[in-house]
Formats: C-alpha cells, sequence, structure tokens
C-alpha cells in the first residue's frame, strides 16, 4: 500500500503546485466556487441553483479555517477551496488500485497493474487540465471509481454490508454532478444488464430485487431534494438524457453540426481514441465469460459498452469532450482490465510501459503552461480597484463576461449577469446597471487551452440557458448616448448605462429557455 500513498501525494503535491502558486483560483470558472461558498457562510444559501455538496464542504472547511486558524473569511475561502481541490480528486486513485488489485490477485499477477491504474487516474495531464475549474466533477470521479469498486463487490457477494456502501455512493453522485451522475447511472445500467446476462444459474431476485429499489428509492429521494431545493434545471436535463436522448445529443449546438451518427471523422475521434481501451475489455470479458466470475464480466464489459456510448459521435462538440473526460476514468478501469488477460509477460509489460509514458508524459509536458485564472495580474488588481463606482452593491448590478463575472463577485460583492441574461426590468430592479468589458492582452492565453466551456443550458451561470461567449474585446462595448463611461483603464472599461440599450430585450425563446435570469444574490 506504500506506493499507492507515493502516489495519492504526488498528485495532491503536483495540483497543489498549480491551486497555490497564484493568489487566484486557475480556470475561466475558479472564482465561481469562491462565490458559492461565501454566500452559504453569509447567507446560508446557494448564490446560484447547483448541485450542493462541493460547496457546502469549501464552506465547512473555511468555517473551521476562520473558527480554528483565525483566518479572514475571504482568506480562509480561498484556502478552503484551493485546499479541497488538492487534496479530494487524488482520492480517486484509492477505489481503482482496489478494484483492478481483485482482477490482478484473481489472475497471480502483482501489483504493477493496480498501480499504473491508479497513477493514471489521479496523474494522467486530463486531470490537470481542471484543476480549479472543474471541481464538482473532480470530485464526483472518486465517487464513479468508488461505485465501480463497490458494485463490483456487491455482484461478488451480496451482502448487505456491499449494499449499503453502493447505496451511499449513488447518494454521494447525486449530490455533487450531474454529468458524472449520469454517466454513473448509465455504467450501472449496463453493468447489470451485462451481469444477468452472463450469470450462471437462476438469478436469485428475492435478493437481487430489494437492493433494486433501494437504489432507485435513494436516486428518486436526492432527485426530488435537489430538485425542490438546489437545482432544478439540472434535473430536468437529466430526465431528458434518460428519456430522451436523442433530443440530449442534439441539445444546445451552436452553428452547423453534422447530423447524429456523422461518418466525420472528427465527430468519431473521441470513440476512436477510447476504443482501443474498450473494445479488448468487451470482447476479453465475452470470451472468457465461462471462466470468469460473473461480476467481473459484468463489469468489464458493462464499463466497455458505457464509454462507448459516452464517447460516440452522436453528441455534440462541447458535450462529447466533457463526456469524453468523465469516460476516461472507466476507460482506464477496463483498460487494466485487458491488460491483466495478455497472456505474453512481454507484451503485457510494454503495453503498460507505453500508458504510463503516454499518460505521465503528456503531464510532466503540461504541468510547466498549467492553466492559469481567466485575467492576468494586472487585470485582476484593476478589477478589485472598481469598488470605487459600487459603493452600494446591493442595488448594484453589473454585466460582464463569462468567467470575469465570476471575480466581479467575488471581489466587488454586487449582483452579476452576463450579456445576454440582463432585462429591461432590470434598470427598475437595480439602481446601478453597469456594463464591464476586458481589453486584448487582459485574458490569459493559456485558459483558453483548458476544458471546454458549458453550451447552453449547462454548468454554472447568472442566467439558466443563456447563451455562452469568452470575454469580448474592448470593440465590443456598446455605445449609447445614454451611457456614461465610468473607468477606461488599461485592461477593463466600465460603463454606465441610464437605460437599456438597444440590444436588451426579453428573451429570444430561439436562443435560450424561458427560465428567468439568476443574478447573483449577494449581501
Amino acid at each position: 500500500m506504500l506506493p499507492l500513498v507515493w502516489i495519492i501525494l504526488v498528485a495532491i503535491a503536483a495540483r497543489a503546485s498549480l491551486l497555490f502558486s497564484s493568489p487566484y483560483v486557475p480556470g475561466v470558472n475558479g472564482a465561481y466556487y469562491l462565490v458559492q461558498a461565501r454566500a452559504l457562510l453569509e447567507r446560508g444559501t446557494l448564490g446560484i441553483p447547483d448541485m450542493p455538496l462541493t460547496f457546502h464542504l469549501h464552506a465547512a472547511i473555511a468555517w473551521e479555517l476562520t473558527k480554528v486558524a483565525g483566518l479572514p473569511q475571504s482568506e480562509a475561502i480561498v484556502w478552503a477551496v484551493k485546499s479541497a481541490d488538492a487534496l479530494l480528486p487524488p482520492l480517486v486513485a484509492w477505489p481503482v488500485f482496489v478494484l483492478v488489485r481483485r482482477w490482478a490477485r484473481a489472475r497471480g499477477a502483482g501489483d504493477a497493474v493496480p498501480l499504473a491504474a491508479a497513477a493514471l487516474a489521479c496523474l494522467a495531464s486530463p486531470w490537470f487540465l481542471i484543476v480549479g475549474e472543474l471541481q464538482k466533477n473532480s470530485l464526483a470521479l472518486v465517487w464513479l471509481a468508488a461505485l465501480a469498486a463497490t458494485l463490483h463487490a456487491w455482484l461478488g457477494a451480496p451482502t448487505t454490508k456491499r449494499g449499503i456502501a453502493v447505496l451511499i455512493v449513488l447518494l454521494l453522485l447525486g449530490l455533487t454532478h450531474i454529468g458524472v451522475m449520469g454517466a454513473a447511472l448509465l455504467l450501472l445500467a449496463t453493468v447489470m444488464l451485462a451481469f444477468v446476462a452472463v450469470r450462471r444459474g437462476a438469478t436469485d431476485w428475492r435478493h437481487t430485487l430489494p437492493w433494486i429499489a433501494a437504489g432507485t428509492g435513494v436516486l428518486a429521494v436526492t432527485a426530488a431534494v435537489v430538485l425542490w431545493k438546489y437545482d432544478p434545471a439540472r434535473i430536468h436535463r437529466l430526465m431528458t438524457a434518460l428519456s430522451n436522448p436523442s433530443k440530449f445529443a442534439a441539445d444546445g449546438r451552436q452553428g452547423p453540426q453534422p447530423p447524429a451518427g456523422s461518418w466525420r471523422l472528427d465527430r468519431w475521434i473521441p470513440w476512436l481514441g477510447f476504443a482501443p481501451a474498450a473494445i479488448p475489455a468487451l470482447v476479453i470479458a465475452w470470451r472468457r465469460r465461462y471462466e470468469l466470475p460473473a461480476a467481473d464480466v459484468a463489469v468489464a464489459a458493462g464499463g466497455a459498452c458505457a464509454v462507448l456510448v459516452l464517447t460516440g459521435p452522436w453528441f455534440n462538440t462541447d458535450k462529447s469532450m466533457r463526456l469524453s473526460l468523465i469516460a476516461l476514468l472507466p476507460a482506464i478501469i477496463i483498460g487494466a482490465f485487458a491488460v491483466l488477460h495478455i497472456a505474453a509477460p512481454w507484451a503485457r509489460r510494454g503495453v503498460l510501459a507505453a500508458a504510463l509514458v503516454i499518460g505521465g508524459g503528456s503531464t510532466v509536458g503540461y504541468m510547466p503552461r498549467a492553466a492559469t485564472a481567466v485575467l492576468n495580474a494586472g487585470a485582476m488588481r484593476e478589477l478589485q480597484d472598481l469598488s470605487a463606482y459600487t459603493a452600494m452593491p446591493e442595488s448594484t448590478l453589473i454585466v460582464a463576461p463569462h468567467g470575469t463575472e465570476w471575480w466581479t463577485a467575488w471581489f466587488l460583492g454586487t449582483r452579476i449577469a452576463q450579456r445576454d441574461a440582463v432585462r429591461p426590468a432590470d434598470w427598475t430592479r437595480y439602481r446601478r446597471v453597469l456594463f464591464l468589458t476586458v481589453k486584448p492582452g487582459a485574458v490569459n492565453a493559456l485558459v483558453g487551452r483548458g476544458p471546454p466551456q458549458p453550451p447552453p443550458g449547462e454548468g454554472p451561470g447568472p442566467g439558466i440557458g443563456e447563451r455562452r461567449s469568452g470575454p469580448p474585446s474592448d470593440s465590443a462595448l456598446p455605445h449609447s448616448v445614454d451611457a456614461e463611461v465610468l473607468h477606461d483603464g488599461k485592461y477593463l472599461t466600465l460603463v454606465r448605462f441610464v437605460a437599456p440599450p438597444g440590444f436588451v430585450r426579453d428573451p429570444d425563446t430561439s436562443l435560450r429557455s424561458d427560465a428567468p435570469p439568476h443574478p447573483l444574490a449577494l449581501p
């Protein structure tokens, strides 16, 4: 177990080096987690509807730091958000190691493959693309790995203790991230179908059905709580994905898109990238279904099917990139299953070495140029100086580009919205409506190399369903006779509109959902 501990510690150190090398949180959405934690501490509710677990962890850690270490609240929140993102995601290595080690011991193999799988699960370069950026996703992947391990154990010996472990993991998934939750439901369905198909003898449904019913109940209650108290829009998207997959796959496409199932190579690249792990695992599981335990076959075959579905060409580009990030974890697990069944030791060692070189080498190459915060240090300082124009933050709405709006809320404490979410009625709801634009050179160049930004209706945002866009240049600044330029600095421009300009109108249902915008309510 000591090598596994060292792998986890190295992953923690690598993530911490990225997070604590700057006073800011990396990524476009980095400050989102700061704002949500502060809203919980100060008002007891989230500022933006979202899956709650990650933010409650941040708020709890920050509260402890203020009480025990005596840190100011803002400093405690920054430490809490960064510490949680450094410490928790690397724990994914543990359930991956546990599951692959069961397979390795059954084959009479050592710990080389389990340790390699654990290392890839927490040290491969894609995990560092989302440091600070997709913290809910990162934490949910820990629960996804735990689901694979606990489900395999329960299928092998369906005891009450193991059944409860599966239910707990499903509950955690339901409270953390809707996308990974959907992938987990797919994995659960494919594994159970494979288990029923390969299990020898009659299935004792008296022991199986109650646990299936319990799992369904946990998911239903979790969904109901989130629907009622946190984020109905995300639950609606999950229900759409389950009840109408074709609509979910097509939803949110921007601009011309090839039809679902298109044979254009660019739509098949993710599938082709994952197939070398999924297809061998599927073939081995099927060919050896009479030799291997049913639980092994079910997890390997079901996991392979789930990976192939998640990475297929039926999703638009944004969804495909995000689902591929989720699919990478089960792909590592089933890939390890396939490697363990390579008969020739030299071939097994060669494949293992190649996987480690590709996974580890890409990480080493990426780390020196890892993503930074959305704005450079000069722009961040200039943004903080704008507090002179927000003497009454509770009655001020600032319209800012995506990514910048979170830092605006964090530094200035105002309500925020993106340009496509602002409405004429906002001029009666707020005493001041200000537009913040970002000039060329203010945005860190490496931010654009990070994870994809969410399509309409996905991810955090002040308006559910609004279009997303990167920070505009200063040339995008709207002009009007009713506009007053309050600040025109090196990186930022702040303009006040006395009345709604012409481009502000009520929702266009062809571009956005009919859900109302949600400016961030901060004290």
